[in-house]
């Protein structure tokens, strides 16, 4: 199954958001990078695909994704 992966990364002090071929935003906390993830998984460009979120952790790790509703 076809699935929309978005992933929450660090660049110098601030938090964006990359997927396939984009990467936008420059959120101040991890949180707020989050929530906009949460806001793009809502939206209907989606077409209805599952869509899953991978955040990167202190030690600059990308792990596994997790599953939006």
């Amino acid at each position: 199954m076809t699935e929309v992966h978005y992933g929450v990364v660090r660049v110098g002090d601030r938090w964006s958001i990359i997927g396939d071929n984009l990467r936008f935003g420059a959120y101040e906390t991890l949180g707020e990078a989050r929530a906009a993830v949460h806001r793009l998984a809502e939206h209907p460009a989606g077409l209805g695909l599952p869509v899953m979120m991978h955040v990167q952790e202190e030690d600059w790790i990308l792990p596994g994704p997790t599953a939006l509703a």
